[in-house]
């Protein structure tokens, strides 16, 4: 199959979720054309061996498919003149005027989650037979299931940049509320938020929430490669996502994958992998809220609010959490790591390889 791919190349989510999604392309015999967003590429060293050889070749197909990986506002420039495919991935419940006017251009849609598809549908974007399911995943050779870590005290993790949408405004309150001075020293909370899209105050303002005071917060700066992220991810006994809504979270999919338990909202993409059987659940029963932060979202649209219920069952899953590490009950989280085997690269390439054949 020859494809154009228009997306872009760098160490932000969509970068890899490219990255990815091109190397297995090529992995199942696709002539691939990069088609550049940006001039230049920023990949991670282990992506590199698969992808140096099509970056930077200006040569594109004139007649086959294209496939756009980007955001749900800007579902143009397609390359080459076979059928248009738009991968969009969002987060919120509807689109604005300029959303829903881009993801009406693309032939076909394709989205990471039935969420997604659910909510396309709901608002009227295009036809039931047009829109595909293809899910993210994890690389792994990396992320490889790991023994829970032996140390006397119990250590939480959170990865993704620094929002409101991903409930960092909440997770550091739950923390302190499930953990008094009576368990200094038995508890800790390891965050890897790094947003470069923040101003240096902006920063600062998640840094001295989180930090100002507290050393069982420890903050660490943006990892430039997957196998150090998975180094830190080993290190942890659970990973903690608040989020109000999600695209997919990549992160998460990777906790699973390594065997860490997983406390989670039960909320947009993450019900694609989560579930009771796998996740500390926090059900998301207190209905919906204007998604506004004053940065990235500006109330146009919704998302699950985080109120008071949600906040309580946080609390205790982090407890619960502590309190059966510290009675020597808590095990790799074996549902996890089946649960991933469903989600590997090599398997969603060959998804989305599948539904490109599909509509073309």
């Amino acid at each position: 199959m020859k494809i154009n791919v228009t997306c872009p190349v760098n160490t932000t989510s969509y970068g890899y979720v490219s990255a990815y999604f091109m190397k297995g392309l090529l992995e199942l015999g696709c002539d691939v054309k990069h088609i550049p967003m940006f001039f230049e590429h920023e990949i991670d060293q282990d992506l590199s061996p698969y992808l140096d050889k099509i970056l930077g070749d200006f040569r594109f197909h004139h007649d086959a498919v294209s496939l756009k990986i980007w955001h749900q506002h800007d579902m143009t420039g397609f390359t080459g003149n076979g059928p248009k495919v738009g991968f969009p991935i969002f987060e919120l419940e509807t689109f604005n005027d300029r959303e829903s006017h881009s993801l009406r251009y693309p032939d076909f849609l394709f989205v990471a989650s039935k969420w997604a598809k659910e909510r396309l549908l709901a608002n009227n974007i295009t036809n039931e037979e047009n829109i595909f399911v293809v899910p993210l995943g994890f690389n792994e050779d990396i992320f490889i299931p790991c023994k829970m870590p032996k140390s006397e005290c119990t250590i939480f993790g959170n990865f993704g940049k620094w929002e409101v949408r991903k409930g960092h405004d909440v997770l550091y309150r739950a923390f302190c509320d499930a953990f008094g001075k009576k368990d200094n020293g038995e508890v800790y909370l390891i965050m890897v938020p790094s947003n470069r899209f923040l101003t240096d105050s902006e920063r600062k303002y998640w840094e001295n929430l989180y930090s100002g005071s507290d050393s069982r917060v420890k903050i660490l700066p943006r990892q430039p490669s997957q196998p150090l992220v998975y180094k830190i991810m080993s290190q942890i006994h659970c990973a903690v996502f608040p989020a109000r809504a999600e695209g997919w979270n990549l992160e998460a999919l990777e906790s699973l994958a390594i065997g860490k338990h997983l406390i989670i909202t039960d909320c947009t993409a993450h019900s694609e992998y989560a579930s009771d059987k796998n996740s500390r659940l926090i059900k998301m029963s207190s209905g919906f809220e204007k998604a506004e932060d004053g940065k990235f979202f500006n109330g146009s649209s919704y998302w699950k609010k985080f109120g008071s219920d949600e906040h309580e069952q946080l609390v205790e899953h982090m407890r619960s959490v502590h309190r059966e590490r510290t009675e020597g009950n808590l095990s790799v989280n074996k549902a996890g790591i089946e649960t991933a085997k469903n989600f590997t690269w090599s398997k969603c390439s060959k998804i989305l390889y599948d539904n490109l054949l599909e509509v073309t």
